[in-house]
């Protein structure tokens, strides 16, 4: 597992934000509207405060979870009200959805998309015209890696309104994970020209990030987090990005000052707690590693944190405790996929790390199938390594850097696999990279970097 999960899911997660703090605002009402309608669409923009766990278990017992009001909670009882009033109120059922979707976004909690998908196919039956219902739904596939699906989504929402700029982002969205990449960055790149927006900007930061133009990622995602009138907990988000682009373009420093800024917006802000533990750990501080994933998932119990608490507790040399966290990222991982989120690429990396390899290897081959990407490119060659399958691993490698991605567990695995095989420059190459562009990329595998540099220079 591997902290670039915020970055991969950027685009969602921001249309998300879009929807939900601006787009919806597409349904305010207008002068004259329906007294419910307005209340329904006025819920729909109302910021969300903070990250908080959401209503249902979505967490073992141990992790003790953090419990903070939630706005976005508040909305969704408010339009609940409004649903079970009148349940023919298309409106309010698709800005019940939209209201649930960011409500997955603040507490990583997948059951929640069952509901939301109940309220978006209700409004599409009242609403079959409604195309701010098709981006929901395609929002929503988005977020469980049904991306085949949201594109078909999208595609159809643009025939229903030709140029919408929220469809033509999931578009984006999805081209990207199906590994569409040129069509995904031509498009990314138009959307940005014609709209300069918090989401098109984000995408467009994304699309330089992949193609490992790192100055160019910053620049974009700046610019986003300039945009007027965001919400405090998507500025925050956004601020966070922005910290991750300073670390991995050599500004630490930067990148500290954007996670306080993002926490003084919101208190306990989950990815920003996620990046000071890096910047902790590539400082060597552990303890302080420690206690921020540990804070981070907590307060969102996401895998990604609790594999991160986990290798860091294992770092310190407490097995028996990290073992917990992986067994609590097992049971994360598994109530995903019951709710129908295919997690096939995560889920090998986690195998890899921390299962079994040949399991690993067999959920890489499934993802690779679905959609050629570099991450799942790289998920195989990891699994290959794992085995033994050296050679192998080293092609596939190879293809998850075909873009140019100057991601540091990707040209971490890259001078793994190639120090297995007594390429010794050029793992040192990729190794040094690696830790040059994040030294806290990731828990376990900077610690494993740094062994393996110091391997080869004996």
């Amino acid at each position: 597992m591997h902290q670039r999960t915020l970055g991969r899911h950027l685009p969602s997660i921001l249309l998300i934000a879009a929807l939900v703090g601006g787009t919806a605002a597409c349904a305010a009402a207008p002068a004259g509207a329906a007294p419910a309608t307005a209340r329904a669409a006025a819920a729909a923009t109302t910021p969300a405060a903070s990250a908080t766990l959401g209503p249902t278990a979505t967490s073992a017992p141990s992790s003790r979870p953090v419990v903070v009001e939630s706005a976005a909670q508040q909305q969704i009882d408010l339009l609940l009200r409004l649903v079970e009033a009148d349940p023919t109120d298309g409106e309010a059922q698709r800005d019940l959805g939209l209201a649930l979707l960011q409500r997955v976004r603040e507490t990583a909690d997948p059951s929640l998309y069952a509901l939301a998908e109940a309220a978006f196919l209700t409004a599409r039956e009242l609403r079959p015209d409604d195309p701010l219902v098709g981006i929901g739904i395609g929002a929503m596939q988005l977020g469980r890696h049904e991306f085949a699906e949201a594109l078909d989504t999208a595609q159809a929402t643009l025939d229903l309104a030709p140029g919408d700029p929220s469809a033509r982002g999931i578009v984006i969205d999805a081209l990207i994970e199906l590994g569409r990449y040129e069509e995904a960055f031509a498009e990314a790149e138009a959307l940005a020209a014609s709209q300069p927006d918090l989401a098109s900007l984000a995408r467009l930061s994304y699309a330089h990030e992949l193609r490992g133009d790192l100055p160019a990622a910053l620049l974009a995602m700046e610019r986003a987090a300039a945009a007027p009138g965001l919400a405090p907990e998507n500025s925050a988000y956004v601020l966070a990005l922005v910290g991750h682009l300073r670390t991995m373009t050599g500004d630490p420093t930067g990148a500290a000052a954007a996670y306080r800024q993002a926490l003084a917006l919101v208190p306990d802000h989950a990815p920003s707690l996620a990046g000071e533990g890096r910047l902790a750990l590539a400082a060597g501080d552990l303890a302080t590693a420690r206690a921020r994933f540990d804070r981070a998932a907590k307060v969102v119990p996401s895998p990604e944190y609790v594999v991160a608490h986990g290798e860091t507790l294992e770092l310190q040399g407490d097995a028996a405790a990290a073992e917990d966290q992986f067994e609590l990222a097992r049971a994360l991982i598994t109530l995903s996929r019951a709710n129908g989120v295919v997690v096939d690429v995560d889920l090998a990396l986690f195998e890899a790390d921390h299962g079994d390899a040949a399991t690993a290897l067999d959920l890489a081959e499934s993802a690779y199938a679905a959609a050629p990407t570099v991450r799942a490119a790289d998920a195989r060659a990891w699994a290959l390594h794992r085995l033994g399958r050296h050679t192998e691993a080293t092609e596939s490698s190879t293809e998850a850097l075909r873009l140019g991605s100057r991601d540091p567990l990707l040209l971490f695995h890259a001078g793994a696999i190639t120090a297995s095989l007594g390429r010794e420059a050029q793992a040192r190459e990729y190794l040094e990279a690696a830790l040059e562009i994040d030294a806290g990329f990731a828990p376990a595998g900077a610690a494993e970097a740094r062994r393996l540099l110091a391997d080869l220079g004996s």
